[in-house]
């Protein structure tokens, strides 16, 4: 696989991707690739928080998704009872258990499903790390970002889709800031647009964004799950 990149939203749901992971045919590791290139550094951020060292947390990373393939780990994920942050995990950490119970590792390089570079990865868990952040706490900050980027990736894509790549970039700013008039102007003349029409134009892309958001965050959702519940939960996790 190449480096992880923000996928985009409005592909199947995470929770499918979860089910259609079990198997060993070439359906089962696309969905696996797409849940490991969305999710791996959450629980790699959740591995360095709970006093892993680097190497220790990207075999204990490497060594879930192997599980998630080789084993069927997600043999008994039931969507129907709730939330895929909740159910993933705890997972890892019933499969950080096992590993140390059995006091082993995985040789170095093998049986890797997910590649990323681990030095990048200890660069973006420092950048990211807060002082007296829990291990639990950082998991669900670092989901809730991830959700977000996959939310922007998908309003993108469908700025891209109708041939409004370069509005896009000029409004991207406003979707995560407060803007003032002297924004709305400066963006005005980069996008030949009179500011009332920049207003517009932004209004509009706060709207897909939310949608957007809202659809990613269903697609993480059991049937007992509450999508406005959770997007309140990571609102707040990320502003808490």
């Amino acid at each position: 696989m190449d480096t992880p990149q923000t996928p985009h939203a409005f592909k199947p749901t995470r929770w499918s991707l979860v089910l259609r992971s079990q198997g060993q045919d070439e359906q089962a590791r696309h969905a696996l690739e797409e849940l490991c290139t969305a999710y791996w550094f959450p629980l790699y951020a959740w591995s360095r928080r709970a006093g892993f060292s680097t190497a220790d947390a990207e075999d204990l990373v490497q060594g879930f998704f192997v599980q998630v393939l080789q084993k069927q780990l997600f043999a008994a994920a039931d969507p129907e009872l709730g939330r895929l942050r909740t159910f993933m995990l705890t997972a890892f950490r019933r499969h950080v258990n096992d590993e140390q119970r059995r006091e082993s590792r995985q040789k170095r390089g093998a049986g890797r499903v997910v590649s990323f570079d681990a030095a990048e990865a200890e660069a973006w868990y420092e950048a990211e790390r807060i002082e007296d952040e829990s291990a639990d706490h950082m998991f669900d900050r670092q989901w809730a970002l991830t959700v977000l980027d996959r939310a922007l990736a998908s309003v993108e894509e469908q700025a891209a889709a109708r041939g409004k790549s370069a509005e896009f970039t000029a409004l991207r700013p406003f979707l995560t800031g407060e803007a003032t008039a002297a924004d709305y102007e400066r963006a005005a003349q980069a996008l030949g647009m009179t500011a009332n029409a920049v207003k517009v134009a932004v209004h509009r892309l706060r709207g897909r964004f939310r949608d957007c958001l809202r659809a990613e965050v269903a697609g993480t959702q059991g049937e007992r799950g509450s999508i406005d519940e959770e997007m309140t939960y990571l609102m707040q996790v990320l502003h808490g």
